[in-house]
């Protein structure tokens, strides 16, 4: 009894890890396209999804990618998105990030370069420069991310994350990409929407 208990107690723990570990693989590839060393710690709660524009999102996604974006797949995206998930962003989930919680939030360097792990002196020096920018520049011209968490298909297999990155008024701009999921890793099957300010 103990052997099963602990078998069924393993395979629990090994498929929680992998959803896990699926799950931070998606975010990592969808901020790491970025390079985005800024990123609200607010994700984004309403996303730029509307049923009636499906057919300018398979448009859009065929002219730069080479798959088309089934409509029941994007019918299950657009469902889901309707309970999207709105929890804060940790230091964990976005270890390549900065976390920012206000637009005119001062960041330390000292826990960026802590929090990075940067040991290199040459490094350090970058990420000071930039941390020295983004502290001395007007609030409403801080470049800052904004991320949606990801709204997944039924399958689990088609993910999509709303990016936007806002600023100055008139400056900046998003989009909604979707990913698909081979073995382990998650791939980019192209954008479906985009807009500039």
């Amino acid at each position: 009894m103990r052997l099963l208990t602990f078998t069924l107690l393993l395979a629990v723990c090994t498929q929680s890890f992998g959803q896990e570990h699926r799950y931070q693989n998606l975010v990592d590839s969808a901020i790491g396209r970025h390079h985005a060393l800024f990123v609200h710690s607010k994700p984004l709660t309403e996303l730029k999804l509307e049923l009636l524009e499906s057919r300018y999102y398979t448009e859009f996604l065929q002219d730069r990618s080479i798959q088309g974006l089934d409509t029941v797949l994007f019918l299950q995206i657009l469902r889901n998105s309707k309970t999207l998930d709105t929890a804060i962003w940790t230091d964990r989930e976005l270890p390549y990030s900065l976390l920012v919680n206000n637009r005119n939030e001062y960041i330390s360097k000292s826990y960026a370069l802590k929090k990075l792990g940067i040991q290199d002196k040459k490094k350090a020096k970058y990420y000071k420069k930039q941390i020295n920018r983004f502290n001395s520049t007007e609030t409403r011209d801080k470049i800052i991310y904004y991320y949606s968490r990801p709204v997944f298909d039924n399958s689990k297999t088609f993910a999509i994350i709303q990016w936007d990155n806002g600023h100055s008024w008139l400056g900046g701009g998003g989009s909604i990409v979707l990913y698909h999921l081979h073995g382990e890793v998650w791939k980019e099957v192209g954008i479906i929407g985009s807009w500039n300010y």
